[in-house]
């Protein structure tokens, strides 16, 4: 059904919240002296907000100080806490046996995501690769997933955008591709509901019920979104 799949990068291909959590609460200690658990921090995941809107939250007067601290600590560490999601590698393996076109489309800063995709071995994977800092118009803007589908020579009919956010099933949507709710990385019962009601085409429970629908060629198993 598909011959080209498009997927988010953080809460869909890895899992990396621990490294975005650890700066902040580095940031926010450091400056204000304030210990921020990671349960107050669970109503900013899959919001697309940047670290100065985060921050924000926590103090104004002090926000450039904090933003600065928040990058050398992310920038120093990040890579220690990003780890593939159960089922991704035997996807990616999958996707590359049957010769069918993938690549990446993030909110994240270019110069982040090439450390974290080397170190994940995906560099070799993953050749078309699209950071936030290469689009003029990040997500739901459709630029990134237009950028990709140029690079990689794919129709958008043919292409499924796979992403844990409402943004990415909104730059699917205006690209003109389907879309997938990734809900393996999106535990949390508000930001679910949000990606539901974009109504995406298809909604998975696991990257291994994508290994079986491309097994198979009945996509009807997955869960289509009413």
């Amino acid at each position: 059904m598909f011959d080209c799949f498009l997927f988010d990068f953080d809460g869909t291909l890895v899992h990396s919240e621990r490294a975005y959590l650890y700066s902040f609460q580095h940031s926010i200690k450091l400056h204000t002296g304030i210990e921020v658990s990671e349960a107050e921090f669970k109503r900013f995941w899959h919001m697309n907000m940047s670290p100065e809107d985060v921050l924000s939250n926590f103090g104004e007067e002090m926000l450039e100080e904090m933003v600065v601290s928040f990058e050398e600590f992310y920038y120093a560490n990040h890579h220690h806490h990003v780890e593939l999601f159960d089922g991704i590698a035997e996807l990616l393996d999958e996707l590359q046996q049957r010769d069918i076109r993938f690549g990446l489309v993030s909110l994240k800063p270019r110069r982040a995501g090439v450390i974290e995709v080397d170190n994940l071995g995906l560099s070799r994977i993953i050749a078309t690769r699209i950071w936030g800092d290469d689009v003029e118009n990040i997500k739901p803007a459709p630029d990134g997933a237009l950028h990709a589908l140029n690079q990689l020579n794919a129709a958008p009919q043919n292409t499924l955008v796979i992403g844990d956010s409402a943004a990415d099933i909104l730059m699917g949507r205006a690209a003109g591709t389907y879309t997938a709710a990734a809900l393996w990385g999106n535990p949390h019962t508000f930001h679910r509901e949000k990606l539901l009601a974009t109504k995406p085409d298809f909604v998975i429970d696991s990257p291994m019920q994508i290994v079986e629908c491309l097994k198979s060629g009945v996509w009807s198993r997955l869960l289509h979104n009413e």
